[in-house]
């Protein structure tokens, strides 16, 4: 019988401690990972968990209290179709990942269902939306229109926000120029003055040796 000595018992005792170790760090593990995965899946369906925007019950307001009037009515339907747009984005980008986690088996199934209720919902609100600007233009195209002009509109708000976000930068930019050419000429005139009263100092003190000297 082969006698073990004490450093191989405790190299064995060490080694059989690390592989138990290992074990139970890859059961605590690889749980998490697939909880990461899972949650950070989630975080991208909770943005599907969202409301119409408030103009769609601004324009239902508007038109039972001003039914007769069917051009304000259209300009809250059409601030009602441009509210929309960012939701309608969001579902058309995301819809094909969406799809794809789902038909690999990575997406939970209340994770899916929600963003099949938020497309349904969206669906609905495009087909209320054309059909209440059929009623208020009828025979005028604006059920194909509507929605275009709306992505138009949203652009050029889009834009003009850029343009006045650039505008703003632009303006801190030179007001920030502006303060640096005062702090420099601010900073040149302190050491021009500091100069000066060295020179006077310097006059002084070798006005005073001069005296001096002639005593």
């Amino acid at each position: 019988m082969v006698e073990l000595t004490d450093l191989q018992i405790v190299a064995i005792a060490v080694t059989g401690v690390t592989l138990v170790l290992l074990a139970m760090a890859a059961r605590v593990l690889l749980p998490s990972k697939t909880d990461e995965v899972d949650e950070s899946l989630q975080a991208m369906i909770n943005g599907f968990d969202f409301a119409l925007p408030e103009e769609v019950e601004q324009y239902r307001k508007g038109k039972e209290e001003h039914p007769e009037d069917t051009d304000k009515c259209f300009q809250l339907l059409f601030r009602r179709a441009v509210a929309d747009i960012p939701l309608i984005r969001k579902i058309q980008s995301e819809s094909s990942g969406i799809q794809r986690l789902k038909k690999n088996d990575i997406l939970k199934d209340g994770s899916y269902l929600s963003y099949k209720l938020a497309e349904e919902m969206i669906n609905d609100e495009i087909n209320e939306v054309r059909r209440e600007a059929e009623e208020l233009k009828p025979g005028e195209g604006w059920p194909d229109k509507i929605f275009p002009q709306a992505v138009q509109c949203m652009n050029q708000i889009a834009e003009q926000q850029m343009a006045a976000q650039r505008k703003a930068a632009e303006a801190q930019m030179r007001a920030m120029q502006a303060a640096r050419e005062k702090a420099m000429a601010q900073a040149e005139a302190a050491q021009a003055a500091v100069q000066n009263i060295e020179a006077q100092v310097a006059a002084k003190e070798s006005e005073e040796e001069t005296l001096r000297k002639r005593k």
